[in-house]
């Protein structure tokens, strides 16, 4: 009986459920940005979450290639109003959905009026078809980075212990503080040789968010620089699945569990996400 209490609870809980929207993003490229993205989405999914990966990378789209697999319908589609963006979801590896990304597009707000509101009103279509939207967004401060970071419920900032990697990933956070002062980041450092270089890295990062900035940055935690991520990129396959064991993996669980710890409002997110994205592109929310 109590297992059945819980599984209602759970039903319950889904049903009413608002998506939890994370944009993943970095100061530069070539930090694992987007590998971030996918295992952790999946991650999340051996979680028991629903979970919708959307890869916005329009400059270069590359969940596809990480996950082995083309799909017949992108981002595009919907931006042309061709497809809505259920009909270009994809099952994925892991047990997430993804909405694949197109490459070349330069900045959204370019597009016209019409097209801009084709994605807001596909993005808005997704709202109770998952517990978790994560977005990978293009890196850099950029506008339509910075678009996706500031609509979002939370972002996670993805950087490395390398020093140009620091720098720009504490240019991007002062862009979004100084846009968005509510934002709530979360550092997570990518290719630590170790637990205690990641936690100098946060620790650096946070002492110039507070000194320059007046921020607190929360550090949700590292991935360790780990043979097997590089071997799972070469077969396109996701290093959670591939290798669920490595320590890149292990960790990526622990980042997993430390979201889905995090306090969550439930009530009207849904609703400031799309009012923020609309007022990022210049339409009405």
């Amino acid at each position: 009986m109590a297992d059945q209490a819980q599984s209602l609870r759970e039903l319950v809980w889904r049903t009413h459920s608002v998506a939890r929207v994370l944009a993943v993003t970095s100061g530069k490229g070539g930090v694992g940005k987007s590998n971030t993205s996918v295992n952790l989405a999946i991650a999340l999914a051996q979680h028991g979450r629903r979970v919708i990966l959307i890869d916005a990378d329009l400059g270069l789209a590359n969940v596809e290639v990480l996950m082995g697999f083309n799909s017949v319908y992108t981002l595009q589609d919907v931006i042309d109003g061709e497809r809505g963006i259920r009909d270009v979801l994809v099952n994925a590896p892991g047990g997430i959905r993804i909405v694949p990304g197109t490459s070349g597009l330069a900045k959204m707000a370019d597009l016209p009026q019409s097209a801009r509101q084709n994605v807001l009103t596909g993005l808005r279509d997704l709202q109770d078809q998952a517990d978790f939207i994560l977005i990978d967004t293009m890196a850099g401060i950029g506008q339509n980075a910075v678009g996706f970071t500031l609509a979002a419920d939370e972002v996670l900032l993805i950087t490395t212990p390398e020093p140009s990697a620091i720098v720009d990933a504490y240019a991007m956070l002062k862009t979004i503080y100084l846009r968005r002062e509510d934002a709530v980041i979360r550092l997570v450092v990518n290719m630590a040789a170790y637990e205690s270089q990641g936690k100098a890295v946060a620790a650096k990062l946070a002492n110039v968010a507070r000194q320059y900035l007046g921020r607190n940055l929360s550090y949700l935690g590292f991935i360790p620089r780990d043979p097997h991520v590089s071997q799972a990129v070469m077969q396109s396959n996701p290093f959670v699945l591939t290798y669920p064991n490595c320590p890149a993996a292990t960790a990526m669980q622990q980042l997993a569990a430390r979201v889905l710890q995090q306090q969550v409002e439930t009530a009207p997110r849904k609703e400031n996400f799309f009012r923020r994205f609309a007022q990022s592109l210049g339409i009405a929310g």
